[in-house]
């Protein structure tokens, strides 16, 4: 039985300017964090409106890729049922500066077989900054 989604490799961390941080996952329950701000790769099925304010006034300063620890991955599982994988890849870190914004996003590539179907898929994590180049990350942490 195929599980009609790709195991997720990578996570994210987003840091602020005040100090404080957001994981895309709970690092003590394995719940995933949501929000509606327009920089997180996944968004929630509802919009609350009284949080949209309050990431409106968040700078970013710091967002990264991270793998997952094998601890990690546990509790995430457990918590989501959302099968991911811990490697030994490294984290794929950018910096940003007062006015930058942050691309980042998963998105899959596909390769098709001569025969028709589909040889090959992988998640590839997006991070950059607007205006500039941003880096594709493979699976094995390997960056296109």
């Amino acid at each position: 039985m195929s599980l009609g989604y790709r195991p997720l490799c990578y996570f994210w961390i987003a840091d602020f300017q005040d100090g404080t941080s957001l994981p895309q996952f709970d690092p003590e329950t394995g719940k995933e964090n949501k929000a509606d701000p327009d920089w997180l790769p996944s968004k929630p099925n509802h919009l609350l409106i009284h949080k949209a304010k309050i990431w409106k006034e968040k700078r970013i300063v710091r967002f990264g890729w991270y793998p997952f620890s094998s601890k990690m991955a546990e509790k995430i599982i457990k918590a989501t049922e959302q099968i991911v994988l811990p490697t030994h890849n490294s984290p794929h870190i950018i910096r940003l500066k007062n006015g930058q914004k942050v691309v980042v996003y998963r998105t899959n590539a596909i390769n098709f077989s001569l025969c028709g179907g589909i040889s090959r898929g992988e998640t590839v994590y997006v991070l950059g900054k607007v205006g500039e180049k941003v880096l594709r990350i493979r699976e094995d942490g390997s960056v296109e």
